[in-house]
């Protein structure tokens, strides 16, 4: 049996498979319902911008709680760093930023409806 880092490590890799998965089938809905002539139409555009937002909202979601979970197996803070700076407190680092650029662009197609 795997020790459980290791196993933790190989976790969080599938779930930020899981993210950009997620990611990359928003961004073909954006490229589809608003930047086409798709857009014109109220209705699906509407329907396809709720679809767009709950699955930008999910994202976020579990990309903010495995990250934490996993900065919180090896007491990581971004804050400080006790023992020096790591790949591990990068790659949760990073993963905080990409989170918030995530948000950035949850936040831009929710203005597209007002």
């Amino acid at each position: 049996m795997p020790p459980v880092d290791s196993v933790l490590i190989v976790e969080f890799a599938k779930t930020t498979q899981n993210v950009c998965l997620s990611i990359v089938i928003a961004i073909i809905l954006i490229i589809v319902f608003m930047m086409t002539p798709l857009n014109t139409f109220l209705l699906s555009s509407s329907i396809a911008k709720i679809v767009i937002l709950i699955l930008l909202g999910y994202t976020i979601y579990y990309n903010i709680r495995q990250t934490q979970q996993f900065a919180n197996h090896f007491n990581i803070s971004v804050y400080t760093s006790d023992n020096g700076w790591s790949i591990v407190n990068t790659n949760v680092l990073c993963s905080y930023i990409f989170s918030l650029f995530l948000l950035v662009l949850f936040i831009s197609v929710a203005r597209t409806f007002f």
